[in-house]
């Protein structure tokens, strides 16, 4: 009994047809995405409004019953910033939407009374209200508290010169760099409302210039393309996991023990599973605010053993190195690739984790909070490197010894060279398909960062492809129907050998050679004929 795979047992033409209709089905891919009709993001921008402050008010709002009267900034009728009140009310919002990532852009001009320093600290308290289409349809219904918190920014600001005025050395106004503000994991409600209010105590928002107001940009995820994602995670699914099951049962028809790739096989094919579980559709009807955590955590589980299953692989075919085989001898590679994920998880963790409970937050605000997450960033950043430079050793070490084995192969024995053969074939064919899905991403990359907007593509005629549409639709498929060939093809499969004492002679140097050899199957690479 000879423990062959499914790679093996097709021919060159059953081969070619499967590659064509799995290229078939990536194009397919490519086209859902670029030829949807919509961006995967929206960003909407808005324009805070400036109210006078009401005691006796807890919330200002301009609708359904607006109870804000609009004021100019001006200080020459002695009043504070505790006098105003910057307010916004967002437009209607669906759950198709799934999450709101906001950034405000602050709207300074220029007064010789009011000095704007080079390191502002901008301190404000926001609030964070919401109502049901029920509530906002009730005049008397009054908002819900979301969330409240006071937070600072520093402001970054230079100043803009029209040299076609008299004073020259005057500027006209100011432009500020964006600043974060909010990031909701999940819109549980149609309509939100923020109350915003500079503090000016205790010494807090000194020399912030004459802050007329604040540009709000808004950006979620468009309904259109999220159905389009949620169907194509539903069809996905059930095939990836047919062919998880399908492998299973294929190594336990063919009794093989699993080896180590057999198992990292098993667990990518588990990970992507996991990956494509649609259980997005949830959130439709019971949102959470800890799934975008779970979301990416999952989606760096996969990536991170993907990138294990190829260091594995590639040492797997580093033929007749005397280092043990074992999980243990890629203890220094694994470490390195691993360490990187926990190192993005935990800064994953410090970023969503205290928006779950506070969406005003920013881990970038502080200095302290800044300098922790570019040491994780920095860090993750080393051990990536590092582990590309151990990757690519590793590659080159396997086509050296391809190189040197290659001349040799006529003069081994038909076993040892047909095991020799099925490794070289085993890892050229998987290391062509990795570079090509690594170029297809970086391609797509590159054509998603193409400018989509209308100063590029003419305002009358929009752009027919969306580039980053099909860039992130390109590539989910892309990687799942990676994950399917790897399943698929390197599936055991018992193969009948006339020849039985032939499988057990004993090699060039004495040593008893089995095709069963848990390290390296038997691969037939040239041509069928050659193991029937």
């Amino acid at each position: 009994m000879v423990y062959l795979v499914v790679l093996e047992k097709f021919s060159r033409r059953k081969l070619l047809i499967f590659l064509i209709i799995l290229l078939i089905i990536q194009i397919i891919y490519f086209l859902l995405g670029g030829l949807n009709g919509t961006k995967p993001t929206y960003a909407t921008l808005h324009e805070f409004t400036l109210c006078q402050s009401k005691v006796d008010r807890q919330w200002i709002y301009d609708s359904p019953e607006k109870n804000c009267n609009e004021e100019h900034l001006e200080f020459e009728r002695e009043k504070s910033w505790k006098d105003f009140v910057y307010i916004i009310q967002l437009p209607r919002i669906t759950r198709w939407f799934q999450t709101l990532t906001s950034i405000i852009v602050p709207r300074i001009e220029y007064d010789s009374r009011v000095n704007l320093s080079a390191n502002a600290i901008l301190t404000y308290n926001v609030r964070l209200g919401y109502k049901t289409d029920q509530m906002f349809k009730d005049l008397n219904s009054e908002w819900q508290l979301v969330a409240e918190s006071q937070e600072s920014r520093s402001i970054q600001c230079r100043p803009i010169f029209h040299y076609g005025t008299k004073n020259k050395h005057i500027p006209d106004g100011y432009t500020c760099e964006p600043l974060a503000f909010l990031e909701l994991s999940t819109l549980k409600y149609p309509y939100y409302l923020i109350n915003l209010q500079i503090v000016d105590k205790n010494g807090l928002s000194q020399d912030i210039g004459k802050l007329k107001s604040f540009d709000f940009v808004g950006i979620h995820q468009t309904e259109k393309f999220t159905k389009l994602w949620y169907t194509l995670k539903t069809m996905t699914f059930p095939i990836v996991l047919a062919s998880l099951i399908w492998f299973c049962r294929q190594m336990k028809r063919a009794q093989k023990t699993y080896t180590n790739l057999d198992k990292l096989i098993f667990l990518l094919g588990l990970s992507a599973c996991i990956l494509n579980a649609p259980i997005e559709w949830l959130t439709l009807v019971m949102p959470f605010n800890g799934f975008q955590i779970y979301s990416e955590i999952r989606q760096g589980f996969f990536l991170t053993v993907l990138l294990t299953f190829w260091l594995f692989f590639a040492g797997e075919h580093v033929v007749d190195k005397s280092a043990n085989h074992g999980l243990f001898s890629y203890g220094k590679y694994i470490v390195l690739l691993w360490f990187a994920s926990c190192a993005l998880l935990i800064f994953e963790l410090c970023e969503r984790g205290f928006q779950l409970w506070n969406p005003f937050h920013s881990i970038w605000s502080t200095r302290v909070g800044r300098n922790v997450s570019l040491t994780f960033l920095i860090l993750a950043g080393l051990s990536s490197f590092t582990y590309i430079i151990c990757l690519t050793v590793l590659v080159v070490r396997v086509f050296w010894n391809i190189r040197s084995k290659q001349g040799e192969l006529a003069a081994m024995r038909r076993i040892r060279r047909l095991i020799y053969q099925g490794a070289f074939y085993r890892f050229q064919f998987m290391l062509l398909t990795t570079i090509l899905c690594a170029i297809i991403t970086i391609v797509s990359y590159y054509l998603s960062q193409l400018d989509e907007t209308y100063w590029v593509w003419n305002t009358e005629k929009p752009a027919k492809i969306q580039y980053s549409g099909a860039f992130i639709t390109g590539v989910y498929g892309m990687l799942n129907i990676y994950v399917f060939a790897i399943l698929v093809l390197f599936s055991p499969v018992i193969s009948n050998v006339d020849d039985m004492d032939e499988l057990t002679l004993a090699s060039d140097d004495g040593n008893v050679m089995h095709l069963t050899n848990n390290q390296t199957s038997a691969y037939q690479m040239i041509s069928k004929a050659a193991i029937s």
